[in-house]
């Protein structure tokens, strides 16, 4: 058991200042502002720390990461690979995670939901599933996605699909326009978070998406119709229908005058991913680190950098974002996307949340 004392505290919900937090772990146990409280049937503190000021919120929660620690999974859908992504997320200020697939073919799909069984059953942590970004993906907005590796979704692949990553599988990336509306009824009848993305669809393609049912949308304005006068698009059909939408938070996938203009339009309904990378040399996905960016072997744009704990500081830093709703576009909300909040994203007794302590002053972690 641990005692973090005297923080500023994010929850989530409120702002809490001289707070102390019980955790057991990931686990919160209990917090109270009032300094003589102490829980009933606490055992004995591990670690008793006064923490001076230094603010602290949950764990974050990436929903778009490729890999970590130069173990790519689209190259190593292995065990290893999740392993090390998990470390690296939780270097930068991250709990959970659901590591991510990128265009591959199907034998390389079922290696990595094996992959994500095996490293459950060996007690991997921080893990909350697949997600495939692709195949079925519209080939003009591809991407670094090879187009050898891009399908058309035919029913009864689909079907095999969903059979197969049954409780692994828990995100998917789709273009609506390259669904009949049969194959795009079983995906959304599935259980799984459906999500719209690189895809070229008109507004009004896009709409009929959103109407059905689909209601996330993938790394908003990246690999998608653009918004424009006489062709508001995807970006336009987002705008409008305002489903959950993810966004890339680093000044190079878009500006950050965009992501504060997306931010007062979409409100707590914009929620912050990595989509990052690691480099690679092998397979269909070769990345190179090229000074703030990754970029496969053509230079096209393939993945970010950044860590969630950059996201949110680039939020608050660069957009002019407020701390507290920047913290909750990397935790309660991604939490929310994917049907978690009663369990993670917040600093709740009862969730195990994880915690990140920083320095408000630098805006740094802090290691606890």
């Amino acid at each position: 058991m641990q005692c973090y004392r005297n923080l500023t505290l994010y929850t989530g919900y409120r702002t809490l200042q001289r707070a102390n937090i019980w955790m057991d772990g990931i686990k919160v146990v209990a917090i109270s502002e009032d300094p003589s409280f102490v829980p009933e049937n606490i055992g004995t503190l591990t670690q008793d720390l006064d923490l001076q000021g230094m603010c602290a919120t949950a764990g974050f929660v990436d929903l778009q990461i490729y890999g970590g620690n130069g173990k790519l999974f689209n190259s190593e859908p292995t065990v290893e690979a999740i392993a090390q992504t998990y470390a690296s997320i939780r270097a930068g200020g991250a709990e959970y995670f659901q590591i991510t697939l990128s265009s591959v073919p199907y034998p390389i799909i079922w290696r990595a939901i094996e992959a994500c069984r095996a490293y459950w059953a060996g007690g991997g942590q921080g893990l909350l599933g697949l997600h495939l970004e692709g195949p079925y993906f519209n080939p003009e907005k591809r991407g670094a996605h090879p187009l050898a590796n891009i399908r058309m979704p035919v029913y009864g692949e689909v079907a095999e699909l969903l059979e197969r990553g049954a409780g692994v599988v828990s995100y998917i990336t789709v273009a609506p326009e390259q669904f009949d509306d049969a194959t795009l009824d079983l995906l959304l009848k599935s259980g799984v978070n459906i999500s719209a993305g690189h895809s070229n669809a008109t507004f009004d393609q896009a709409m009929r998406g959103f109407e059905r049912g689909i209601g996330r949308a993938t790394h908003l304005f990246n690999a998608m119709s653009q918004f424009q006068s006489r062709a508001p698009g995807m970006v336009g059909a987002v705008y409008t229908a305002k489903p959950w939408a993810s966004i890339i938070a680093d000044g190079i996938h878009c500006d950050f005058a965009a992501l504060a203009v997306s931010k007062a339009v979409l409100g707590d309904k914009l929620f912050l991913i990595t989509d990052a990378v690691t480099p690679s040399e092998q397979g269909d996905y070769r990345f190179q680190f090229k000074g703030d960016r990754y970029v496969d072997a053509s230079g096209t744009l393939a993945g970010s950098s950044l860590t969630m704990w950059q996201a949110v500081r680039n939020c608050v830093e660069r957009a002019g974002i407020p701390l507290d709703e920047a913290l909750h576009m990397g935790n309660l909300y991604p939490a929310r996307v994917v049907g978690m909040e009663h369990k993670i994203g917040a600093l709740v007794p009862g969730r195990e949340s994880g915690i990140v302590v920083f320095d408000p002053r630098t805006m740094e972690l802090c290691a606890v």
